[in-house]
């Protein structure tokens, strides 16, 4: 049996633990709906949803394109170049998924933090779309995250605060993680820390919905906008709804509200809802 080669293998890395609110009630109750069907259908897309959430490299290698664009600004060996920059962002940043648990890292450089910002805010938004909300957590400290293997303090840390200090659906960082995020300017120039919003309690969370904020991820814009609106109003409107889900969609709605507040939108009004 030959040994392992072993490394040095913790780094200073951004560590996200974000989950799916509700997907463990909707997995259960799946083999009991009236329409079993239609209910793998909506897990199956939630769980798309996290997939598209992960950085491209560890999706789909864009080897080939890199190495047309490096090509054609003439670049003597394109094919090399092009692997060598896929490996050094995909060491860079990292996601991996367990059902609907998803662990994203990046290294502290502008770009890979962009990374971070941006699959954070994909998933955020795709799932409200859905009438399906993230709740997870940003810290920053040692962590090993290869292609196969996530380990270290720092995602112990994301996974107790994500379950024990998270209540309502939204995405917070650490202090030491929002220094890190707020200080870095995007490749594309615009800065991330008007992405990060200090909440009543004092926590800083993930401004998913802001109208103001440099455009990171796909438009997001007023059609957004109402589809979340829609799935809030209803899910705020539904006698089903629990005394436990009710403060987090309350939260969602004031959330939501907020941010018209700030950038109103033609044709958009707040949400109403009770206390």
């Amino acid at each position: 049996m030959t040994k392992m080669q072993t490394q040095a293998v913790y780094e200073q890395r951004l560590c996200a633990f974000v989950d799916i609110l509700g997907f463990r009630d909707l997995v259960q109750r799946s083999l009991r709906s009236l329409d079993p069907l239609l209910r793998q259908k909506q897990i199956h897309q939630l769980l798309q949803e996290v997939v598209l959430a992960r950085p491209v490299w560890d999706r789909d290698s864009p080897v080939g394109v890199i190495e047309d664009r490096l090509r054609k600004q003439g670049v003597a060996d394109p094919k090399a170049e092009a692997e060598r920059l896929v490996n050094e962002y995909a060491a860079a940043e990292r996601g991996s998924n367990f059902s609907d648990s998803l662990v994203l890292s990046a290294t502290l450089s502008d770009r890979a933090i962009t990374g971070l910002v941006t699959s954070l805010l994909v998933l955020s938004r795709g799932l409200a779309r859905l009438g399906k909300y993230a709740r997870g957590a940003v810290c920053l400290g040692p962590l090993c995250h290869e292609q196969d293997l996530c380990f270290g303090p720092v995602l112990i840390a994301a996974y107790d605060m994500e379950k024990r200090a998270v209540f309502y659906p939204r995405i917070v960082f650490t202090p030491e993680a929002h220094a890190a995020v707020a200080k870095v300017q995007s490749p594309s120039g615009g800065p991330l820390a008007p992405y990060l919003r200090e909440d009543a309690d004092g926590q800083r969370f993930l401004d998913f919905l802001s109208q103001v904020a440099p455009d990171l991820a796909d438009t997001f814009g007023a059609g957004e906008m109402e589809e979340i609106r829609c799935e809030l109003l209803r899910q705020l409107s539904s006698s089903q709804t629990s005394n436990l889900v009710r403060p987090k969609l309350v939260w969602l709605a004031r959330y939501f509200n907020s941010v018209l507040e700030v950038a109103p939108i033609a044709g958009i009004n707040p949400l109403p809802f009770g206390t």
